[in-house]
């Protein structure tokens, strides 16, 4: 018999679903579209509660990986095979026993996504087992609604449209703004002028933030970032790619500006960033790191260094929703990235958040806090 106390896991599948607009299509209110394919990681129970996780990762490398057959009983299996049988409560006994089914098949990249997503569907089952957000379980939620900044894929291609996107931002309440990639990157000169009438439309008060590669050698990025100094960006993403976090920590030595990473790593790899100074704000993705367990144990360290955690997000409201809990209990008043594409699965695929005066609520339901959307899934499902 089922109990409260005994909750196990029946199933784990892997939804993959096309919202039919490729990736960095731009639509027709002059925003991109988000990843054409989402990854939903469905995490069923004998109690009959079910959870959701969004992974932002290949669909079907993560499918492959969750439904691959055991090879060695003891530590190379399937993430479904490996999860099936486990009590949703032990949630840290679940992740290591996933994470030791997967020491074959690579225990970072892909694999770590894959288990990302169970992660992030257990808690979210245990919350509404237990009436308790995962906020609460966390550890507590310390505030009731978080500052959300507009993360557009978006540079736009004149002064002009940037002040007018920007505007466009404003007048939704917004007083943050991520722009990233299109033209960014590549003409250092048009760069400044972008982020500049960004600037003139948005006033002294608005952070912008600015994402994406640039080109050249670190002493041709470090003399554009510092150019930028006058008008104030409040973090530089990832000038460099992840995997120079050498370069990047420099960076933010040899310059006067914020330098943020890590939407990409998982494990040692954030001792790797971590490991010298420079790199101030510290953006794991829940469905990437390792989810809320490993999230836990991150916090802790990258407080201890001085840092702070602003998570990454940008996929759809339902990875919103758990970044949300978690930007709700980590002890800094940080920010929630939020996703203004419109395309479809990126705004319908979950209901139950809020924007008000440039805050998103954080909702009081159970586990991360919304519903998901059968008719989105029955819509866009193709695997």
């Amino acid at each position: 018999m089922t109990t409260l106390t005994d909750v196990r896991i029946t199933d784990v599948e892997v939804l993959i679903l096309d919202n039919g607009i490729e990736y960095g299509t731009r639509l027709g209110d002059d925003e991109r579209a988000g990843p054409r394919h989402t990854c939903l990681i469905r995490v069923a129970t004998d109690a009959g509660v079910e959870g959701y996780g969004d992974v932002d990762s290949h669909p079907w490398v993560v499918k492959s990986i969750v439904e691959a057959v055991t090879h060695i009983p003891a530590f190379c299996a399937g993430l479904r095979e490996a999860a099936i049988g486990q009590n949703v409560w032990d949630r840290n006994a679940l992740w290591d026993r996933l994470y030791q089914h997967s020491w074959y098949h690579g225990r970072r990249g892909p694999a770590l996504h894959a288990l990302s997503g169970i992660d992030l569907a257990v808690w979210d089952i245990c919350g509404r087992l237990s009436g308790q957000s995962v906020a609460s379980l966390l550890g507590g939620r310390r505030r009731d609604r978080v500052l959300a900044y507009a993360s557009t894929l978006l540079f736009r291609e004149t002064p002009d449209e940037m002040r007018a996107a920007t505007r466009s931002y404003l007048d939704r309440g917004f007083r943050a703004i991520k722009f990233g990639w299109g033209p960014w990157g590549s003409d250092l000169s048009r760069d400044r002028a972008l982020l500049a009438a960004a600037r003139a439309e948005a006033g002294p008060d608005v952070r912008l933030m600015v994402d994406g590669y640039l080109q050249g050698d670190f002493n041709a990025v470090r003399r554009f970032v510092s150019s930028l100094e006058d008008l104030n960006p409040y973090w530089v993403e990832e000038p460099f790619r992840a995997d120079r976090p050498r370069d990047l920590a420099r960076l933010g030595r040899e310059t006067g500006l914020t330098i943020a990473s890590g939407e990409q790593l998982g494990g040692d790899e954030f001792d790797e960033l971590l490991a010298e100074p420079g790199v101030s704000i510290i953006q794991p993705d829940l469905s990437r790191c390792g989810g809320f367990t490993a999230l836990q144990s991150l916090a802790a360290t990258v407080a201890r260094s001085g840092r702070h955690i602003v998570p990454h997000a940008w996929t759809s409201p339902l990875l919103t929703a758990g970044t949300l809990q978690a930007a709700a209990w980590l002890p800094d008043p940080v920010m929630v990235e939020y996703n203004v594409s419109t395309a479809p699965i990126s705004q319908d695929l979950a209901t139950g958040l809020s924007l008000v005066d440039g805050h998103v609520v954080v909702p009081d339901a159970p586990g991360v806090g919304v519903q998901i959307n059968p008719a989105v899934i029955t819509k866009y499902r193709i695997a």
